[in-house]
């Protein structure tokens, strides 16, 4: 009996490929017509709430700062582990799949007295962090709340066959990225496994970090919420949280630095399902990049060649 093999790489490739074409083509071409409208529309957004946006944007960055410092194996000083994530966003924006911001934490961490296999870990730790606490925030507002939250309510979405068709392609835009990056998955998951019986002794600083990385998706769907809010478009918190999730899960699948193009044609999808107009949808998606993604990048550059310089991490 032959043994089932994946498809080669070449074949997932164009698999990913095709995934975003169909997002793009169904949810971004159609916009491209009413795009001037849009920038109209966001000329109008509410400045004092995009200044909000802005500094929740910024408070993201003294959450993910925290959570490093809590989960590292020896002392970091918080304002230059601050300067770290800033740089790391910076090189984000040159790499794809957060491998810059993976990056310039590890060798944060090797220039503060980590060998390579607890830099490894801590990293590894921090990622799983982010994964276990966006599923318990998703979990604790959906579980209990379902029934309540006309958001969530399936007659108050625009076509439950496009939330399907999103449904499938989300979950095929993490297969095809888990097929590309599982060994550094896998390589990861096993450093942290090893490193975890460290961490037992350490319940309460494990306990926190996980509270800051909990705090650190809380403040980027917030982010998202004050832009949406600044667009004079009324959408519940969870519902704003469920199209930030579908954001981050098509941009981390998307080979582009950043994740730039599936972040875009996420949201954009997930605010259309929720009865959001078209160009007030992408309007909604240029504010908000222009805030998370544009805005901070003059100060990751300057956070990374400075961090460069004075030694903070090592190239």
């Amino acid at each position: 009996m032959s043994k089932k093999t994946s498809p080669p790489a070449p074949v997932r490739k164009q698999l990913l490929i095709l995934v975003g074409a169909v997002i793009v083509l169904y949810f971004i071409v159609p916009q491209i017509g009413s795009f001037r409208h849009s920038l109209k529309l966001a000329e109008s957004a509410q400045t004092s709430l995009l200044l909000v946006s802005l500094a929740f944007t910024a408070l993201s960055y003294v959450s993910a700062a925290g959570t490093y410092c809590l989960l590292a194996i020896r002392p970091l000083s918080y304002f230059h582990t601050l300067l770290i994530q800033l740089a790391g966003m910076f090189v984000n924006r040159l790499l794809p799949a957060g491998i810059g911001s993976i990056s310039v934490n590890y060798l944060h961490l090797r220039q503060s007295r980590h060998n390579g296999t607890q830099a490894a870990s801590v990293v590894a730790a921090n990622n799983s962090l982010g994964i276990i606490g966006h599923m318990l925030l998703l979990s604790l507002l959906l579980l209990p709340l379902h029934s309540n939250l006309p958001g969530l309510q399936l007659h108050h979405i625009n076509n439950k066959g496009v939330i399907a068709a999103i449904t499938v392609v989300v979950l095929t835009a993490w297969t095809v990225a888990y097929r590309r990056y599982r060994r550094q998955i896998k390589r990861g998951v096993n450093a942290f496994l090893r490193q975890f019986l460290e961490y037992r002794h350490r319940p309460g600083q494990l306990l926190l970090a996980l509270i800051c990385s909990i705090s650190l998706t809380l403040s980027n769907v917030l982010s998202l919420w004050f832009s949406v809010l600044a667009m004079h478009v009324s959408l519940p918190f969870i519902a704003v949280l469920i199209v930030f999730s579908l954001g981050i899960a098509l941009g981390a699948a998307t080979p582009t630095p950043g994740g730039l193009g599936g972040v875009e044609a996420g949201l954009v999808a997930g605010l259309v399902v929720y009865h959001v107009d078209s160009p007030a949808a992408l309007a909604v998606v240029l504010v908000y990049r222009l805030i998370s993604y544009w805005a901070p990048l003059l100060v990751g550059a300057a956070a990374f060649f400075y961090s460069q310089r004075r030694g903070y991490i090592a190239l």
